[in-house]
């Protein structure tokens, strides 16, 4: 992202609880990470404390018995999270990339599905001292993967390492 891009991101997610600054990151997100494009994920939520994506029952997400697809499954799960942590700390100044995945999957879903994180104060906070104090952190966040009907369907573990760029290394360094 250049410059100005991550200035009009991070501009909208400050207003992400307006629905029409949600539509826009939506727009943004969904057809800026070209892998997410098929999926057709919709922003629900981004507030301070939660963030819920709609994963629709669309043939692009099914498998080949007809429920939701176990990778489909994991990006509703992974995305949130990371969508979580970018509207915290932006992508300016910090590198942040996903570590480790688990995921417990419960039942198969033949629906449209909602990845919901609620992510604690405490744990930010501790995050940013973190930062701070050290110029990287880690941390796990959980996102409960559920039908439209608050049944669980999975629940995806995702671990995040957070780096300040300047404590970034390249091979070339």
């Amino acid at each position: 992202m250049n410059k100005y891009s991550t200035l009009l991101v991070n501009n909208l997610l400050e207003k992400s609880e307006q629905k029409v600054y949600l539509k826009l990151l939506e727009k943004l997100f969904v057809t800026g990470i070209p892998f997410n494009i098929p999926h057709k994920l919709r922003f629900l939520e981004l507030t301070e404390s939660k963030t819920r994506l709609l994963l629709p029952y669309i043939r692009y997400n099914k498998n080949h018995l007809g429920g939701i697809h176990a990778c489909a499954t994991a990006t509703v799960g992974e995305f949130p999270a990371g969508l979580t942590l970018v509207k915290h700390f932006g992508s300016s100044q910090y590198r942040i990339i996903l570590e480790e995945l688990h995921i417990n999957y419960i039942r198969q879903a033949r629906e449209d599905l909602v990845g919901e994180v609620i992510i604690d104060q405490l744990d930010l906070n501790r995050l940013k001292e973190e930062l701070l104090n050290s110029g990287a952190s880690k941390i796990k966040l959980i996102t409960n993967v559920m039908t439209i009907h608050d049944e669980i369907t999975a629940v995806v573990q995702s671990s995040w390492q957070m780096k300040d760029w300047r404590e970034v290394k390249y091979k070339s360094d």
